[in-house]
């Protein structure tokens, strides 16, 4: 997995330009939930002033430049809606006694503006007069767009405003006690980030087995927000675990591909030949050995592979890209599939309670691909996975097993990840030395777009513009 073509920090793709800035931190408001009740308040700090003395700037949270909803001239009135699966614009007319025949044109309209679709979770607000005529539209999309329908008369004319979308370089420092979802959480970072965090050390920890109370985590990286609103979070660029006093580190890295790939201080990739383990499992019911007494049929045995405990359906995934040689009901391995991984070594998957779609003898599969779930078929007491990894013909232990690493860095762009390197680690380093929280670091604001504008000249026989 080298790096081809220009080397770019993810930083770069944020705006952020002027990371080492010296700014205070601002206080996180507390998050709010669905529910409107706010969610666990976040632990800040102070960044220390300066070293050339000047007073670092207050760092605020932003407040929107997108407008706001058009205030409601007297007399009207607004109905406020939030979209549900399967709604139209039609239904959602006639259900708060509106005309249909009004919500054709100014959806088209909106279509003309570049609206896709109306998706669950869209906010509708419709103005209305004495009569119970329709005067205004306003649609605010997930897509983070406003649009504003003004009907005058005959006449509908449309504006659509993009939301700007603010970055926010947050960094979250802290220890395990029970896990690391629980700690993440207490600071008001979502479970995005949990799940891209143990992605990126998949190949190094077990994060069902591994982690020991003490342990710690640094994690750098970017939230989003609308209006205010948190609206997604983008990739982690820097983060490091350090469990039972091991250290790991993965620093982000984009190519041309504008894929981000993840390395760790010396440019050797973090993704390994094989994944820790092929899903996520409650606990490990039986080990390698070559003395087992089966649960089933009461004599010593060996058992070459790891029974994985997980509920019935829960997904499978290949451990590695290979190409599948077996798919189907194999004997007391049940349902399996085996797939073979350069000269050397091939993957056992048993007692499978379904097989994936297209998995069968010849196809090519990815490291991460579902592949089946979990069953109990076969000779089996209970829903589990039966792994087994065999190099050169000969069956060996998956958790004892080291594999090199994929391709790093290549010595031609060492100097241009070094720069990166260096950009991450004062970022962990000196930003909030030994404190344990969830910090800003820095917000980096677009400029409001000027609005689109449309209009159609009569409500009952409107065309899409262009057409």
């Amino acid at each position: 997995m080298g790096v081809v073509g220009a080397m770019v920090s993810p930083l770069a793709s944020t705006g952020l330009t002027s990371i080492h800035r010296s700014l205070s931190a601002a206080p996180i408001p507390p998050r709010e939930t669905t529910s409107g009740v706010p969610a666990r308040t976040e632990t800040t700090g102070t960044l220390r002033q300066a070293q050339c003395g000047a007073r670092p700037a207050a760092c605020s949270v932003p407040t929107s430049t997108a407008p706001l909803l058009p205030a409601t001239p007297p007399g009207q009135s607004t109905i406020d809606y939030t979209v549900r699966r399967g709604d139209t614009f039609a239904g959602i007319f006639v259900n708060h006694g509106l005309s249909a025949g009004s919500a054709g044109p100014v959806f088209r309209l909106m279509r003309g503006l570049g609206l896709a679709s109306l998706l669950p979770g869209d906010s509708v607000v419709m103005t209305v007069s004495e009569g119970g005529g329709l005067t205004r539209v306003s649609l605010l999309s997930r897509m983070q767009a406003w649009y504003h329908m003004t009907v005058d008369g005959a006449a509908v004319t449309g504006e659509k405003h993009v939301v700007p979308v603010a970055s926010h370089l947050r960094l979250a420092r802290g220890e395990v006690s029970t896990s690391l979802a629980e700690a993440l959480y207490s600071m008001g970072v979502g479970d995005a980030i949990v799940a891209q965090f143990t992605d990126i050390f998949a190949w190094d920890i077990n994060f069902f087995l591994d982690p020991r109370a003490g342990d710690t985590f640094e994690i750098l990286f970017t939230e989003k927000f609308a209006e205010g609103h948190p609206a997604g979070y983008g990739s982690i660029l820097a983060a490091t675990y350090v469990n039972a006093g091991r250290r790991f580190c993965a620093l982000a890295v984009s190519g041309d591909s504008a894929r981000v790939c993840y390395y760790d201080e010396a440019g050797r990739s973090v993704q390994k030949e094989f994944l820790k383990a092929p899903l996520h499992f409650s606990r490990i019911s039986s080990r390698f050995t070559y003395r087992r007494r089966h649960p089933v049929l009461g004599i010593v045995r060996p058992h070459l592979g790891i029974d994985y405990a997980a509920p019935a359906g829960t997904p499978i995934c290949a451990a590695a890209d290979g190409i599948v040689v077996f798919a189907g009901v194999k004997g007391d391995y049940g349902r399996a599939v085996q797939i073979r991984h350069g000269g050397s070594y091939e993957t056992y998957y048993g007692h499978l309670g379904s097989i994936g779609s297209g998995i069968r003898a010849g196809a090519r599969v990815t490291q991460g691909q579902h592949i089946g779930t979990v069953g109990s078929t076969g000779l089996s007491t209970g829903p589990h996975l039966d792994y087994r990894i065999s190099r050169n013909g000969s069956f060996v232990n998956p958790l004892a097993l080291s594999m090199p690493s994929k391709e790093g860095i290549t010595a031609a762009r060492m100097e241009e990840f070094q720069a990166i390197r260096c950009e991450y680690e004062g970022i962990l380093g000196m930003r909030f030395p030994h404190r344990v929280g969830a910090f800003l670091v820095e917000i980096d604001i677009p400029q409001a777009q000027h609005p689109l504008t449309l209009s159609l000249d009569s409500l009952s026989h409107a065309t899409t513009p262009g057409s």
